[in-house]
C-alpha cells in the first residue's frame, strides 16, 4: 500500500490506496471505499469529472475517522420510550409488542427516556439505521406523534369538522 499525500491530512490520519480501494485510518477506526480509478505503476488516472468526487469522498472519510457522526432521534407520543435489552435496542411505540433492533458493533446507541443518540464513523450506515428506526413510527401530521429527527419541525394539520 502506498500512502497518499494529495489532500491535506490531519496528524493522526493515514490515507492508503491499493487496487482502487481507498482506506483511511484514524483515531476512531478505519474506513474503506471502492473507487473507479486506474492505478498504473504508482500513477493515478482519474477522469476530470471524477476528481472532485474523489476529493469529496476522501474528505468525508477523513472527517468520519477523526470526529465521527451522530444523529439524535426524539420519541414524541404518550408512552413512547426506548431502553436496552442485552445488545439490542427496544422501542415501545404503542404496538402490542416491542420493536427490537440489533445494530452492528460499530454503532453506539445512547438512550434516554424519550431520546436516542446514535453515533458511528460510517455516515451511510448511520443514516440508514436512523431512517429504519424512524420508519417504525412515522410522524403523524395531525397529532405530532412519532419518531422525529432532532431539529425536524412538523406542521400540524387542523382536523376537518364534518
Amino acid at each position: 500500500m502506498k500512502e497518499l499525500n494529495i489532500i491535506k491530512q490531519k496528524k493522526n490520519v493515514k490515507i492508503f490506496l491499493k487496487d482502487s480501494i481507498l482506506t483511511v485510518q484514524g483515531p476512531l477506526g478505519s474506513l474503506s471505499q471502492k473507487l473507479q480509478i486506474t492505478n498504473v505503476n504508482d500513477f493515478l488516472f482519474i477522469s476530470s469529472e471524477q476528481l472532485d468526487l474523489f476529493v469529496k469522498i476522501t474528505k468525508k472519510l477523513i472527517k468520519s475517522v477523526t470526529y465521527g457522526w451522530f444523529i439524535e432521534l426524539n420519541l414524541n407520543g404518550i408512552g413512547y420510550k426506548s431502553f436496552k435489552l442485552d445488545d439490542k435496542i427496544a422501542l415501545d411505540l404503542g404496538y402490542s409488542n416491542l420493536v427490537l433492533y440489533k445494530p452492528k458493533s460499530n454503532l453506539k446507541i445512547k438512550n434516554f427516556k424519550n431520546k436516542l443518540v446514535l453515533f458511528c464513523i460510517d455516515k451511510d450506515y448511520l443514516y440508514n439505521v436512523a431512517y429504519l428506526l424512524r420508519n417504525y413510527s412515522v410522524p403523524d401530521a395531525y397529532k405530532g406523534k412519532g419518531i422525529l429527527f432532532r431539529n425536524q419541525n412538523l406542521k400540524l394539520k387542523k382536523k376537518v369538522k364534518s
